[in-house]
């Protein structure tokens, strides 16, 4: 009969609580290295299950949780920002039904007054019986690293549920700040919605779309890898003759796939038309990246998901902060010679090329990377 569920389950508890992208492979040849027995990828999963909801509990006991969780988090990080949206009451439990859960940490609405003026947003699945979406939004620092905004848990991507995430980001992160770039995909609930937020329209505020998904869209209709490669070439020229030479072979090798290009606002998709406002920042990289990190915890219940945003959060600053520090101890000793710090705001760029020189520089410049430094 092999080894039962529970068993299996009990094998697995230490590893699925150290590692939430544990999964079923690791599930099956951790039972093969300790038993010898080749379980079957149907128990593997349950056993899996039983695991994880012995470790984080279930969904619905983790919901019934997260108000008392997250209240704490607010209670004692003071200024992180907790929003909620029920959907109904049920009057047989005597309890709310999760509609929409926003949460933004203080260090992260401080850091944010100090990055560059651009926002990406994203969404990812939950892996859950739900299939609830968490909605995500993050900035860039000065040193091209990753900054997570804020998080949202909603039911569905849906305009609602746009409109009252960028609703909040606004009211509690972004502020007032003026000049604000916006990044996002071409979702259609989603354009809806930033058409409709005061922080994302012209002529203060710009809306963008990521090239990547453009150049996505764009395979889909017509499914040929060179206009593909064209379409990302265009997208990403700075120089508005080379991006109309570009553009001029498409339509040679396609009238049609021109013509969908041609009908996209050029402003919103290609940087020779930009007008600087991204950056350098062509694509929603830097808010998928905080989705990778987040990836195993996407099959946990709810608080389980809010803590781990927390400990990884709080984990990003302190590695950032000791990095600060060894950098300031180093230049306080005059141990770099050739030092390069950067600020890049809306009119000016101070850059330090050494100890004894200052020049100014354009404002802007091409980043084309992000990432998160994570230790």
């Amino acid at each position: 009969m092999g080894a039962s569920r529970g068993y299996i389950a009990s094998l697995h508890l230490g590893h699925v609580k150290c590692n939430p992208s544990y999964g079923i492979k690791h599930v099956i040849q951790n039972v093969k290295d300790q038993t010898g027995y080749d379980v079957p990828y149907q128990k593997a999963w349950y056993s899996l299950k039983k695991a994880r909801d012995i470790v984080y509990g279930t969904w619905e006991s983790s919901v019934r949780k997260l108000p008392n969780y997250l209240g704490a988090i607010e209670k004692y990080n003071l200024g992180t920002i907790v929003e909620w949206k029920h959907k109904a009451f049920q009057q047989s439990t005597g309890s709310y039904v999760l509609g929409y859960v926003f949460w933004a940490f203080k260090s992260c609405i401080d850091g944010f007054q100090f990055c560059r003026k651009i926002i990406s947003v994203n969404d990812t699945h939950l892996y859950t019986k739900y299939k609830h979406k968490l909605l995500i939004a993050v900035a860039m620092d000065e040193n091209q690293q990753a900054v997570p905004l804020a998080f949202a848990i909603v039911d569905e991507e849906t305009y609602p549920s746009w409109k009252w995430f960028l609703q909040q980001l606004s009211r509690h992160v972004i502020r007032g700040r003026r000049g604000m770039c916006f990044i996002s995909d071409r979702h259609g609930e989603l354009i809806k919605a930033v058409r409709e937020g005061p922080d994302f329209v012209s002529p203060h505020e710009v809306h963008r779309y990521c090239l990547r998904h453009v150049c996505s869209n764009f395979n889909s209709n017509f499914k040929n890898v060179v206009l593909k490669d064209l379409c990302w070439q265009a997208g990403s020229e700075y120089q508005l003759r080379k991006f109309n030479c570009i553009m001029e072979e498409i339509k040679k090798q396609d009238v049609k796939a021109f013509a969908y290009l041609d009908q996209i606002n050029k402003e919103k998709w290609t940087a020779s038309h930009d007008g600087g406002w991204r950056c350098g920042i062509l694509t929603t990289n830097m808010s998928e990246c905080i989705n990778g990190i987040l990836k195993g915890a996407r099959r946990l219940p709810v608080s389980a998901l809010v803590e781990i945003t927390l400990e990884r959060t709080v984990h990003y600053f302190r590695v950032r902060a000791i990095k600060g520090h060894k950098i300031y101890k180093t230049i306080n000793c005059g141990r770099i010679s050739h030092a390069r710090c950067s600020y890049l705001g809306n009119k000016n760029m101070l850059s330090t090329r050494s100890r004894n020189t200052v020049t100014l520089n354009s404002p802007r410049r091409s980043l084309p990377g992000a990432r998160m430094d994570m230790g």
